[in-house]
């Protein structure tokens, strides 16, 4: 489970840090027990975002199966994928 407040934290930081690959390193420094990783928005293809920032938007992601998926429910959030918008 992801709180939403604490989506709202990522997303102001992701904002103030920009949406490049290496937030991915200052985002683990600030929540080093949750899991993140970095993706192009052009990548995704029909998922939502839970966030919509400037620089990038915020995806949950589920591994709680097999395979990880993006979802839109933040309590069933295992981690956090931030997908890095066009300049």
């Amino acid at each position: 489970m992801i709180e939403s407040q604490v989506l709202d934290e990522i997303l102001a930081f992701v904002n103030a840090e920009g949406g490049e690959t290496d937030v991915i390193a200052k985002l683990r420094e600030r929540w080093p027990d949750m899991h993140f990783t970095h993706c192009l928005e052009d990548e995704l293809c029909l998922e939502e975002p839970v966030r919509e920032g400037e620089t990038a938007n915020v995806y949950v992601v589920d591994g709680s199966e097999h395979c990880m998926k993006i979802t839109k429910d933040p309590d069933a959030a295992t981690g956090i994928l931030i997908a890095e918008l066009d300049a």
